[in-house]
């Protein structure tokens, strides 16, 4: 088969060798596979490691230098276990680990070695000999001892069922010594509950649940594959079993099946076992890489195929596609999914199994069960049964059904007078399922509305079982007004979510809210629905308005009750300010929000006293934001008191000092307080952020406060053009007059040699040349320093012209100058000059700075020549201070530089603070960076916030989506409403999709609703427990796999009603059928499963499967219909499968009957002779014996007669006379004893004349001395031993026997033989006949010299007449004379005589009438002659005629012919007693 029509596909998922694992570590003891999650591979060399693969990222994995005998991951998380041996012991050492927390979690000493190590969910299960234990949160406790069995076993496995009640141990031990490659395997079963344990024989094992029909708690199952050999021969089963079967409830049916190995497979044996809970299979997976599929309701062959040419030591589940993962020895990691297109039309054509296959598409969601339903429909329509129509109508696949035109079918059909209208029994039927579409839901509000019903209307609305559309809108709001309070009721008790949505839907109508806010509020808080209630309030209390001041008391009242943690946040954003401030800071104190209540007292009082304990209070306890925030807002405290508070307390944070010192006119304090204490970095902020006008006092104080002058230049030049000029030149102006020098004394006066140097050198610098004013002398001076190479000099030079307010302090080329040299020979004056200069080159001196690794220097350059990126960039780049890089982004507030922030912190893993940062730089170009990023971290909150803004800018399917996908997150699903309700491009199919996956099943039902992607839609509700809506979508998406997920999930919840429903439209499709009643059987609803199919045999595309697979249930569950069944169905039976049932539960009589339909007669007459006491019937039996084909069949049957009904055997072999070996039968009959029992038969078909049937019967004859009969047989019938048979009975006691001996002998020629015999026994009659019919003239003749010698005159006169014909009369004339009995022998003579002259009298008469005859030729001659010659005188002479004709011979006598010979001798039979009668002559 293709590999793309497969069932089952397989692919690559990983190699270990390429992700770097060593072959030689890829084997049972190195790997570990607890899930579809991690791979766990524990290394050896170059050294001891533990490699963490991660499924999700397998080319990423964690190698970490761990050294350890045993290594697991955890199924579920990021958890390493390991296991190590103590040196210098045999026990060992078990540790825990969270890799993500890079903490130790658990350790543990065992008290034993442990040989292997198992995980299972938060516990280590460990194997130890003959003991168990489980690793918990406080220390191991022993579970069970280890059977007999399992000792000495190797362990490959270990699974707990879901509900941890049942524990199961697999183990492989060496074959038996006849067939030692063969492994056996062992198993131990352990119940928690009842502590003990059973042991079996089994490779592989694993556990499921399943929910049995009319049982509401799911069944614990447990699936385990067997390989044995037992006298030589190897068996293979699979079997599935219930565990802890509950009393007084239906229990699951044991199951097995075959396992069939090819021959090449021969010692291969399973070593895993996978259960899909998704499909409900069973995946066997053996050593040589053969993977068995099984059905787990019915352990039916689905597949067989080889998956791994290597040997495979490892399986997993992969429970999220329904599959498993396998490990080869090449280090392939294989991944088995089912092939979703094909398997369903695999089992329905190849295996022609329609049952399993519509089981298969139902429970998998599987594509291939969507026909069938219209015709049904129609059919039942026409048939006028409308209330199943309504119901088939309801139940249609994909909704196919629920349309206009079944509407408007329903429509037309007149109403019966006293009976509901087909019309209200479909919209009934409908709502009982579930929610109605559109244009159903206009159709039957029209109904109502003319009925003046609108109270339906709203309960409807209530339930939402209607869809609400335009058209209905304009049909009910003429003169309706809904009452509000009532669904507001009625969805609280179902919905409380829906209900605050609801009730938000109502604030926001036009004209006002229908319903006053409090008596919602009351609504939400009668049923104690706080969330709910504070919910509501606080949307509809944004606007903080104060007629809502009673409200915003409520709120905060409720939660400082119930949830004061939500009070305080409340309270902490700000929202509310018209509450009532005494109660709530009463509330608060109570509550334990001592702060919250202390702010709440403080604004309720103006005395500066109060203002001032706050602020006092606050700063001693550390609450600086506190202190800052009141010093900022409050008007009532006292500045020089606080001001005195604040120096005197010396709170690191000078903020709060600063806004009671600049809004009071305390800055010369102020600045002195903050130049004492070393916090220049206050004095800038001051300066430059809060207050610039300020910066002469600032400046003036510090120069009273002797501050160095470097600094208070930079503080100048960072204020720049905020700076009052005139009041701080008053105090700063400093003049420089610069002299002319001669241009050629430079170079000797620089000269090296020149011992003045330093001080000429002095003297330019300090007076000469800043004083002059001619450009070309401070050139030649600056050019001579340069030449000199004198960059020291150079740079006191240009300092005394740039820097001294020269009148080439502004000169760029100077300037550019001075920073340059001084980066090159004085970095530490670089900063000095940039604070102080402002025209040079900024941009280029920066990137000369950067190139230095001055990076302070060149931020303070970007930053002073308003460069802010590349300032940023130095600080992100080169500084590396993020922290020093936002506060720069707060003071230049630019969006280009908020945007470089925000890509620092996003490289850095600052989410949130990056997120902020990019939304304050209004930058949308890396959303897909920041998406990611926050998924990662899981910062949704603040993503939204962000993915709001990129929307505003960008249209983006991928913003759209993701912002969904963070509502979803953060569980604002009004959010998620509302955004899809307006203009968006997200990809709605996709996101649903992966709200799914992450079972965020309430934001995906928004959406699947919203697209109308019903089947998903039908899924999502199902994992939500709301299975009449998952009926209904499931209905709209009439998706056979669809359908099959819902009837599931309503077999597993015990919606049996639900599930039939969906059942219905899921088994009309053959490929669907099977998997439908798999699955209810697996869960022992064995009942809801005959009725289902039950009610399907009525459907109008009811087709084989169906009879078929209620057949099958009959046989196993209802036994006692099974015969009717077949019976009636008999022709739309698929009768192989059935008849696999019938054998399967050992029901011989319909097994035989089912045969005889099949005209498999052969299997028909084996079931009823080896089941004769239940299948037997004669009459039928002998019908079916005449029809077998193995003819070894009539032969078995009458040994089975012969043995069990001997009284009817003659009636079987008359109606087999034809059709057997009659010689075969007789020789059983012979051997068995009883050959009189078949007498009659023997009889009947005696006339083949066979040779065995002639001698038994003549056997029989000769036992039973019935003479008559057997004389007639001989008679008859020659084929036997003649002579044999003589022999026999020649010497019989009877007469009548000896008399047949001899007559015997007269058949057989054996003349003599007889005659002896008859005369022996004086049966003279007989030997005269006797000699009469041998023709022998001696015989004859010596038997009448017998008779002479025993005077037996009479018997000698018989006996001539009798042997007439071979006694010569002479001898018997002279024998007669001889002995005196001429009388006795004159009758003969007389005879004789008679004879004789008849015959003479007869030779006469020819005679005479040939004479006659000559004498008339003549004549005729003699006229021929005549008329000849009446022409002879005409004639010349001629020759003498010839001779006459007849006229020569012998004179007198010519041409006499002699009289013909006489006729017999014989004599005619002698009368009775007497003589013949004398003829006359």
């Amino acid at each position: 088969m293709a590999a793309a029509n497969a069932p089952i596909t397989m692919k690559e998922a990983l190699t270990l060798p390429s992700i770097g694992i060593n072959p030689q570590f890829i084997t049972f003891t190195h790997v570990t596979m607890e899930s579809d999650k991690y791979i766990c591979v524990r290394e050896t060399s170059p050294q001891n490691s533990v490699v963490i693969v991660d499924m999700s990222m397998p080319m990423q994995p964690l190698r970490r230098p761990i050294t350890a005998d045993s290594a697991l991951m955890n199924p579920n998380s990021r958890i390493l276990a390991l296991k190590a041996q103590l040196q210098g012991t045999t026990q060992d050492h078990l540790q825990i680990f969270n890799i993500e927390m890079k903490a130790k979690m658990k350790s543990y000493q065992m008290p034993e070695q442990l040989f292997n190590l198992f995980q299972y969910h938060a516990a280590i299960i460990l194997q130890v000999i003959r003991l168990l234990c489980h690793l918990c949160d406080s220390e191991p406790v022993k579970m069970f001892d280890r059977t007999a069995n399992m000792s000495n076993n190797q362990i490959i496995n270990y699974r707990c069922d879901p509900s941890e009640k049942w524990l199961v141990l697999i183990g492989i031990a060496p074959g038996s010594p006849e067939r030692p490659q063969l492994v056996k395997g062992n198993m131990q079963l352990f119940s928690i509950d009842q502590q003990r344990s059973q042991a079996l024989e089994a490779h592989a094992a694993s556990f499921a649940q399943f929910k049995v029909p009319g049982n509401e708690n799911s069944s614990i199952l447990i699936s385990f594959a067997t390989k044995t050999l037992n006298a030589g021969q190897i068996t293979s089963k699979l079997h599935v079993i219930e565990l802890g079967a509950q009393p007084g409830k239906p229990s699951f049916t044991k199951k097995q099946a075959d396992l069939f190995f090819p021959p090449d497979f021969a010692d291969d044996f399973p070593v895993a076992m996978q259960i899909s809970h998704k499909y409900s299979l069973i995946y066997v997976i053996t050593k040589l890489g053969l993977l068995f599929v099984y059905d787990l309701e019915t352990a039916t062959a689905v597949y067989r195929n080889r998956i791994s040419p290597d040997p495979i030591f490892l399986t997993a589940e992969a429970s999220s596609v329904g599959g498993f993962y396998a490990v080869n020895r090449r280090g392939q990691v294989l991944l088995a999914t089912v092939n979703e297109q094909t398997i369903v039309p695999f089992v329905s054509g190849q295996l022609n199994n329609l049952e399993l296959a519509v089981n298969l598409a139902k429970r998998g969601n599987l594509p291939g069960a969507e026909q069938l339903v219209v015709q049904r429909f129609q059919e039942l329509f026409a048939q006028t049964k409308y209330k199943e129509a309504a119901e088939l109508a309801a139940e249609s696949p994909q909704g196919i059904l629920r349309t206009p035109d079944t509407v408007a079918k329903f429509q037309s059909v007149p109403v019966q007078a006293g009976q509901t209208p087909p019309l209200l029994q479909y919209f009934g039927t409908l709502l009982t399922r579930g929610k109605l579409n559109a244009f159903e839901s206009l159709e039957l509000s029209r109904l109502v509305v003319n009925q003046n019903k609108k109270n339906l209307l709203e309960n409807w609305l209530a339930e939402d079982k209607l869809e609400c559309s335009e058209e209905l809108g304009d049909l009910v709001k003429v003169g309706y007004t809904p009452d509000y309070l009532f669904l507001l009721q009625t969805i609280l008790r179902s919905d409380p979510q829906g209900a605050v949505n609801f009730a938000l839907m109502m604030s926001q109508m036009e004209g006002g809210c229908p319903l006053d806010y409090n008596t919602i509020t009351d609504l939400f808080l009668q049923r104690n629905m706080i969330r709910e209630a504070t919910a509501f309030l606080l949307d509809v209390l944004k606007p903080n308005l104060p007629e809502h001041g009673y409200l915003q008391t409520k709120v905060l009242e409720i939660n400082l009750v119930t949830f004061p943690n939500v009070a305080d946040a409340i309270l902490a954003n700000g929202m509310f300010s018209h509450y009532d401030r005494p109660r709530i800071a009463q509330l608060c104190e109570k509550a334990g929000l001592y702060m919250r209540a202390l702010q709440v007292n403080v604004f309720l009082c103006e005395d500066p006293d109060i203002h001032f304990k706050y602020i006092e209070a606050a700063a001693k306890t550390g609450q600086i934001k506190e202190v800052e925030r009141v010093t900022r807002e409050s008007n009532f405290y006292d500045p020089e008191k606080t001001k005195n508070f604040l120096m005197e307390a010396k709170l690191p944070d000078a903020r709060p000092l600063i806004n009671v010192c600049d809004r009071f006119g305390f800055v010369p304090d102020l600045t002195h307080y903050l130049y004492s204490n070393n916090m220049l970095r206050y004095i800038e902020g001051y300066v430059q952020k809060v207050n610039p006008g300020n910066a002469p006092l600032v400046v003036g104080q510090l120069l009273d406060d002797e501050c160095p002058e470097d600094f208070i230049k930079g503080l100048i030049l960072s204020v720049r053009s905020l700076l009052p000029v005139e009041p701080l030149v008053e105090e700063c102006e400093k003049r420089y007059v610069v002299e002319r020098m001669e241009g050629d004394l430079w170079e000797k006066v620089l000269n090296p040699d020149n011992e003045y140097r330093r001080q000429l050198i002095d003297q330019v610098v300090s007076t000469a040349l800043p004083e002059s004013k001619s450009p070309e002398q401070v050139s030649a001076a600056v050019k001579a320093f340069m030449t000199a190479d004198l960059p020291h000099e150079l740079i006191e030079l240009l300092e005394k012209i740039v820097l001294q307010n020269s009148a080439f302090s502004g000169n760029f080329n100077l300037q550019n100058l001075l920073i340059l040299t001084a980066i090159k020979a004085d970095p530490s004056r670089v900063m000095d000059y940039v604070n102080r200069l402002d025209n040079f080159d900024g941009p280029a001196v920066g990137e000369v700075a950067v190139e230095a690794q001055l990076y302070e220097e060149a931020f303070a350059i970007f930053k002073k020549f308003n460069l802010n990126v590349q300032a940023v960039n130095v600080l992100l780049d080169n500084i590396r201070s993020i922290e020093r890089a936002v506060e720069f982004a707060f003071r230049v507030e630019e969006d280009a530089v908020w945007s470089q922030v925000a890509k620092a912190q996003l490289r850095e893993g600052l989410v949130s603070d990056a997120i902020e940062s990019f939304i304050r730089a209004d930058d949308v170009t890396q959303f897909l960076d920041v998406i990611r990023a926050a998924e990662d971290a899981n910062v949704y909150h603040d993503l939204v916030r962000y993915l709001l803004m990129v929307r505003q800018k960008a249209k983006e399917p991928k913003v759209d989506s993701e912002l969904i996908y963070a509502y979803a997150k953060i569980d604002r699903l009004s959010d998620i409403e509302e955004f899809i309700l307006m203009p968006n491009v997200a990809n709605l199919q996709n996101v649903g999709d992966r709200l799914y996956d992450e079972a965020l099943y309430e934001a995906a039902k928004i959406i699947f609703a919203f697209i109308s992607n019903w089947a998903k839609l039908a899924s999502t509700l199902v994992k939500l427990g709301q299975f009449q809506g998952a009926v209904d979508a499931a209905r709209k998406a009439n998706s056979s796999k669809t359908w099959k997920e819902v009837c599931f999930a309503c077999v597993d919840a015990e919606e049996f009603r639900l599930a039939q429903i969906c059942g219905l439209n899921i088994i009309v499709q053959v490929d669907d059928l099977e998997e439908v009643s798999e699955y209810y059987q697996n869960r022992g609803c064995f009942n809801e499963l005959i009725s289902l199919m039950e009610s399907g045999l009525g459907l109008e595309r009811a087709h084989m499967g169906i009879f078929t697979e209620l057949g099958v249930l009959y046989a196993r569950y209802r036994p006692e219909k099974l015969m009717e069944h077949i019976k009636l169905f008999s022709t739309r039976l698929n009768i192989p499968k059935l008849i696999r049932a019938c054998d399967e539960q050992q029901h011989w009589k319909e097994l035989t009957y089912l045969y005889i339909q099949y005209d498999e007669f052969d299997n028909a007459a084996t079931t009823i002779m080896n089941h004769s006491p239940e299948a037997w019937d004669h009459m039928q039996f002998k019908d079916v014996a005449v029809k077998v084909a193995n003819v070894e069949l009539y032969y078995k049957a009458v040994h089975f007669y012969l043995q069990e009904h001997p009284d009817l055997i003659n009636d079987l072999l008359n109606v087999l006379a034809l059709r057997v070996d009659h010689t075969r039968v007789v020789d059983i009959m012979r051997k068995a004893g009883h050959l009189h029992l078949v007498k009659p038969y023997m009889v009947a078909v005696q006339s083949n004349n066979v040779s065995a049937v002639n001698e038994a019967l003549n056997e029989i004859y000769v036992e039973e001395e019935d003479y008559e009969r057997l004389r007639e047989s001989i008679d008859m019938h020659d084929n036997f031993d003649q002579i044999g048979l003589a022999q026999k009975i020649e010497k019989h006691e009877l007469l009548e026997m000896r008399r047949v001996a001899a007559y015997i002998y007269k058949k057989a020629g054996r003349w003599k033989q007889s005659i002896a015999l008859s005369k022996k026994d004086n049966l003279y009659k007989d030997a005269m006949e006797t000699a009469s019919q041998s023709g022998d003239r001696e015989l004859a003749e010596e038997l009448l010299v017998y008779f002479i010698e025993k005077g037996k005159k009479e018997c000698f006169a018989s006996c001539l007449f009798v042997c007439y014909d071979l006694i010569r009369a002479d001898i018997a004339l002279e024998l007669a004379w001889m002995n005196n009995m001429i009388d006795f022998a004159f009758p003969y003579l007389l005879q004789f005589v008679r004879e004789y002259t008849g015959k003479v009298d007869e030779l006469v008469k020819d005679k005479i009438e040939a004479l006659s005859e000559v004498k008339a030729k003549e004549r005729e001659e003699k006229d021929v002659i005549a008329q000849q010659n009446m022409y002879a005188q005409l004639l010349p002479l001629a020759l003498p005629a010839p001779p006459m004709p007849g006229m020569a011979g012998a004179p007198g006598m010519g041409g006499f012919t002699p009289p013909p010979p006489m006729g017999g001798m014989g004599m005619p039979p002698m009368p009775p007693f007497g003589m013949p009668p004398m003829s006359s002559f």
